[in-house]
């Protein structure tokens, strides 16, 4: 576990003023949207300068962050982004016994819930894949000769949710949630497709238009009784079936 350190209450000021500086700056072009970073920070610092003064704030429970392995490879990441150089992953996938070497052409580093990801060109498949960085092992600088892509992070992401996106035209999707659970999508959408097409006093009808990724199969079953799926037919058959095999483990108990 990493060392806490303390802070003292003129450094948490400190702090404090050059967050208020970036935050005038935070939609620039030059941070792009940073607003939920900062506002995370202003959050640490207050609670902090209220334990310096004193104050009790055991009625503050603030969500903590686990530490994530890989964070020590984002600089070199970079750098090799930024210099169009070819990365040497030593990399083990969660459903492989052992690493194994691979060529990336890097083109994006992507956050998603508290992890970073590296999206690249594989060289051996010539595939564009997705490496969790805390799944490297090793990484260095390869002597291959970068192959240069016209990559678009916007684009390239535009129709799912997550970190992976299949190829081709996404489905209309359909979904109906109950009405004490639908303000939860409507103050925090799930996509940037995302409509509402109806509402009764019961539910309320949102559409996507978007692939239903892993990520976004795991969002609609974490609503459980609440949401139901309207079309298409392949994702009710998809959501059927593990609900039915969900069904199995506690059949016979």
């Amino acid at each position: 576990m990493a060392n806490r350190i303390k802070y003292s209450a003129e450094e948490l000021m400190k702090l404090r003023e050059a967050i208020e500086l970036l935050e005038k700056y935070k939609y620039s072009d030059v941070f792009g949207d940073i607003s939920g970073t900062l506002q995370k920070v202003l959050d640490f610092i207050e609670i902090n300068l209220g334990r310096e003064s004193g104050e009790s704030y055991d009625f503050i429970s603030p969500e903590k962050q686990p530490h994530i392995k890989g964070s020590e490879y984002l600089a070199g990441i970079i750098e090799a982004i930024k210099s169009k150089k070819v990365l040497r992953l030593y990399y083990q996938p969660f459903y492989e016994d052992k690493p194994y070497y691979s060529d990336i052409h890097p083109y994006l580093l992507k956050e998603y819930k508290r992890r970073w990801y590296l999206i690249g060109l594989n060289d051996f498949k010539e595939q564009l894949r997705t490496y969790s960085l805390d799944r490297i092992r090793d990484i260095e600088e390869s002597d291959i000769d970068y192959k240069q892509k016209q990559f678009s992070a916007a684009e390239y992401f535009k129709n799912s949710i997550g970190i992976i996106s299949p190829p081709g035209e996404p489905p209309l999707i359909k979904i109906a949630i109950q009405k004490t659970q639908a303000q939860y999508v409507i103050t925090q959408p799930w996509h940037e497709s995302q409509n509402i097409d109806s509402e009764t006093e019961e539910e309320v009808v949102f559409s996507f238009k978007l692939h239903p990724t892993y990520e976004f199969n795991s969002l609609l079953l974490s609503y459980g009784k609440d949401v139901r799926v309207i079309e298409p037919e392949s994702l009710i058959e998809l959501v059927k079936s593990q609900l039915e095999e969900m069904l199995g483990y506690y059949s016979g108990q």
